[in-house]
C-alpha cells in the first residue's frame, strides 16, 4: 500500500513545550537554581499555562526542574555531594556499557567513536563550544548505542538529561586530547585499559561540574 496515505501524527502541544523549555535549561537561557513561573513560561510560548504545567512534571521525572508545593518551580541545581554521586554514578555504567559494547560490536563502536572525534576537532579549531559539548555527548552515548543491554542504557538514562546541561555549562579544554586516549584504548582491544581510561576522564569532570552547580 502506497505509503502516501499515511497521515503524519501531530506534535502534542506538551511535547513542543518540554522541548523549548528543557533546551532553555541546557543552552544555560534558564539558570541552575532559578525559579521559573507558569504564566510567564505559557506568557513567553504564546500558550495556556496547562500544556507548561504538564511539561514542567515530565521535566521533573528527568531531573531537570524540582517542583515544591507551596514555593514554586526551580531549575534543578546540584550540591556538591550530589555531583560526586552523579560522577560515580556515571563512571559505573559508562565503564559497563563500554566493556559491553567492545564485546558485542568493538567495530561499529569504533568508527562511531572516531567519528566523533573527528567533528570536535573541527568545533574545537572553531571554537564552538555548544558544539564541543553536544559531540562529548554523543561520543559518550556511542558506549550505550553499542552496547547489547538496554538495562545498562536505562542506567544512564537516569542521569542523562542533567549530564548534559552541566556539559553546556562546563566545556573541556582538552576535548580531542582526551577522547582520543579513549578511541586508542578501543582500536587496541584492551577491555581494562580502555574501562580504567574512562573512569579516570569522567571522575576529572567532577570539579568543573561543582564549578557549574556553584559549589566548591
Amino acid at each position: 500500500m502506497t505509503r502516501q496515505l499515511e497521515l503524519e501524527r501531530p506534535r502534542l502541544l506538551t511535547d513542543v513545550v518540554g522541548e523549548r523549555i528543557r533546551a532553555a535549561i541546557v543552552s544555560g537561557d534558564l539558570k541552575l537554581g532559578e525559579q521559573v513561573s507558569e504564566a510567564q513560561l505559557a506568557a513567553l510560548m504564546g500558550v495556556s499555562k496547562t500544556p507548561v504545567r504538564e511539561a514542567l512534571v515530565r521535566l521533573q521525572s528527568q531531573g531537570l526542574v524540582q517542583i515544591h508545593p507551596q514555593r514554586g518551580t526551580f531549575v534543578f541545581r546540584l550540591t556538591p555531594e550530589q555531583v560526586g554521586q552523579l560522577c560515580r554514578f556515571r563512571a559505573l555504567v559508562e565503564t559497563e556499557a563500554l566493556r559491553e559494547a567492545m564485546d558485542a560490536n568493538r567495530a561499529g563502536l569504533l568508527k562511531a567513536m572516531k567519528q566523533c572525534v573527528k567533528e570536535m576537532k573541527a568545533a574545537e579549531a572553531a571554537r564552538d563550544l555548544p558544539a564541543l559539548a553536544r559531540i562529548d555527548m554523543a561520543f559518550h552515548w556511542q558506549f550505550f548505542e553499542h552496547c547489547p543491554s538496554p538495562y545498562v542504557r536505562s542506567g544512564y538514562e537516569v542521569l542523562r538529561s542533567q549530564l548534559t546541561a552541566l556539559r553546556h555549562r562546563s566545556p573541556i579544554d582538552n576535548a580531542v586530547k582526551s577522547h582520543q586516549v579513549l578511541v586508542d584504548a578501543v582500536g587496541d582491544g584492551d577491555v581494562d585499559a580502555a574501562g580504567a581510561l574512562l573512569r579516570e576522564h569522567v571522575l576529572d569532570n567532577e570539579p568543573r561540574y561543582r564549578a557549574a552547580c556553584g559549589g566548591a
